[in-house]
């Protein structure tokens, strides 16, 4: 069953974006947090932001008072994947190159749509409007307005993360993955 979010102060109609992960200047936290600002209040979007925060400037951005009430530091915790599972939707804003994180692998698995920016492994994990959505790094204003249509259509949310849970499972399965690269590493050594 999904973790109870509501213990960390976020109100149950709430539109809950999720990141998970130590928070450092190329994970693109802050241009989540820009992304706030660009969306209308009736969205009702807070950001739940798991993870040791290793970037200043975060902390100083989250406590602006027109996002304040929006933002929820939950700090570290051993059960993140676990909240991840409990938003509505996930976001890896990271503006430089990524292999395939694997906070979005767990919130896909989760049936949890994600926002990735494109940059390294991640565009080839979420295909761009089948199994969650890809902005270009960098640009709030994109990122501001991936969320708002996901908030606004629940009807695409729950197809994406269908279809991501699916691709998780079938492309991304880590034991199939295993097999699979035993097998290449067999065929290449005989």
């Amino acid at each position: 069953s999904p973790a109870d979010i509501t213990e960390l102060d976020i109100p149950l109609n709430a539109f809950v974006v999720g990141f998970t992960g130590n928070i450092r200047p190329v994970k693109g936290v802050d241009v989540l947090l820009r992304s706030l600002t660009h969306l209308r209040a009736s969205l009702n979007v807070h950001l739940l932001l798991v993870g040791e925060v290793r970037d200043k400037k975060i902390e100083a951005m989250a406590a602006n008072p027109t996002i304040a009430a929006r933002v929820h530091l939950a700090g570290y915790r051993k059960d993140a994947a676990h909240l991840a599972g409990a938003c509505d939707a996930f976001v890896m804003p990271s503006v430089e190159r990524e292999g395939l994180p694997r906070a979005v692998i767990e919130a896909m698995a989760q049936r949890v749509p994600a926002i990735v920016s494109d940059v390294g492994g991640m565009p080839e994990l979420v295909e761009d409007g089948v199994s969650g959505l890809v902005v270009p790094p960098r640009d709030h204003k994109a990122l501001a307005d991936a969320i708002a249509s996901l908030a606004g259509n629940r009807k695409q949310r729950d197809a994406l993360g269908e279809a991501a849970r699916e691709r998780i499972e079938t492309t991304f399965n880590i034991d199939t993955t295993i097999e699979k690269m035993e097998a290449l590493f067999e065929s290449v050594a005989v």
